[in-house]
């Protein structure tokens, strides 16, 4: 072979001899640079001009969310909680997602709807009425008469058990006056207040639905996407998303519906039993159903104890087993059945996370302090799992071939 023609063979094979020209370098890209400089940022500048303008960006875009962040975290809780009753719709319509998803929020306002209207006319009534009836008891005197009757007999029992008598002057018919007049007037304006802001109510459910419709429809594909902006593994990813949206279900079946449940039963019990006013003594129950160790009984103990010293010792009874039967068996049998499956947490962190959420964030605090806490537990164990697991670092003397390799 001629050796002109030979080192133009090996000048086209390349150095390993193979047949071929060698790749040439993609357009618009320098031979020079390298694959971290394409997939990154070229200056060090250029980072920190990317990093400050999504922080302005952000911070613009939660100024115009703001007003609607409490919609859409209920949105978002009503989307977990009810996903199982979307799919099966789902299921039932042979996969049309949009109708099931509308037959999911109807269902949904009527759960929220019925109870809340009807638990807000009662109450409205009875305050109504019993302003009304303060107003003219004082009008007609025979309020102020039946005051001086009572006041009487407080006196009487405390010269029978010979304790001094309050002074002259101080004369409590017309304090006791002043206290039921001035809360007769708080009471019919706080009333008149929850009608008025029932219509309120009304509108931000309206939007809560709408957000909650287009959750149904996409939101498995929102949260994928917020996962892969994650920098953690994606079992950490699971992990913390899992524990979430068991404490949102843990939350709002195993404490939000049994307090309801617990509040609806003790205002029944109430009204069976002859307790005035059961209807407003039931509605301070649920909040107090909340309480550990004391629950609900902190409500329903007092009125046994009120029946028994009125004289009525059968009521009495039979409002004691009504509640130690029917309600403690909601809160010791069914409250264990919808929280199964969460994170098992200290009744008083519990406690302590409700309490300070509703200070914080208000009435929505009663979710979002148990679910700042369960993400919390996550962070602290992801932390135990990943930085003290016991072995992480290799003991000295340990083969190369056995050490752990970094990704």
């Amino acid at each position: 072979m001629n050796p002109l023609h030979e080192g133009e063979h090996l000048q086209q094979s390349g150095p390993s001899g193979s047949e071929g020209p060698s790749p040439s370098p993609e357009p618009g890209i320098p031979p020079c640079t390298s694959l971290e400089e394409i997939r990154g940022f070229p200056t060090q500048f250029a980072r920190w001009f990317f990093g400050a303008l999504t922080l302005l960006v952000l911070y613009y875009s939660y100024e115009i969310i703001k007003p609607y962040l409490v919609d859409i975290f209920l949105a978002l809780v009503l989307f977990f909680t009810a996903k199982p009753l979307f799919r099966g719709l789902t299921r039932l319509l042979f996969g049309m997602r949009a109708l099931a998803s509308a037959l999911t929020c109807v269902f949904l306002a009527l759960l929220i709807l019925v109870p809340l209207v009807t638990l807000v006319s009662i109450i409205a009534n009875q305050a109504l009425e019993f302003s009304i009836q303060v107003s003219q008891g004082l009008k007609s005197g025979q309020l102020g008469e039946w005051l001086d009757v009572k006041v009487n007999l407080l006196k009487a029992y405390l010269l029978r058990l010979n304790l001094p008598l309050p002074p002259e002057q101080l004369k409590l018919e017309d304090i006791l006056q002043s206290v039921l007049k001035n809360a007769s007037i708080f009471i019919y304006n706080n009333a008149i207040g929850l009608l008025k802001g029932f219509t309120t109510f009304l509108l931000d459910l309206a939007l809560v639905l709408f957000v909650a419709f287009f959750m149904f429809l996409r939101g498995d594909d929102f949260i994928a996407e917020i996962k892969k902006l994650s920098p953690l593994d994606a079992a950490h990813n699971d992990m913390i998303l899992g524990e979430m949206e068991a404490t949102i279900k843990a939350t709002l079946w195993g404490t939000v519906v049994v307090a309801f449940i617990q509040g609806a039963l003790g205002g029944l019990g109430f009204l069976l039993f002859g307790v005035p006013q059961a209807a407003f003594w039931g509605t301070v129950m649920v909040p107090a159903s909340v309480l550990p160790v004391v629950g609900a009984a902190i409500i329903w103990g007092p009125a046994v104890i009120y029946l028994m010293v009125k004289g009525a010792m059968v009521k009495g009874l039979g409002l004691f087993f009504f509640c130690a039967l029917v309600i403690g068996s909601i809160d010791n049998l069914v409250k264990p059945l919808l929280m199964r499956g969460t994170r098992s947490t200290p009744s008083i962190f519990v406690l302590f996370s409700i309490l300070g959420g509703i200070s914080y964030f208000g009435m929505i605090g009663f979710i979002l302090g148990p679910l700042v806490l369960s993400f919390l537990l996550s962070l602290l164990s992801i932390y135990q799992k990943t930085i003290l697991v016991p072995g992480a670092v290799p003991p000295v003397g340990t083969p190369e071939s056995q050490k752990p390799t970094s990704p």
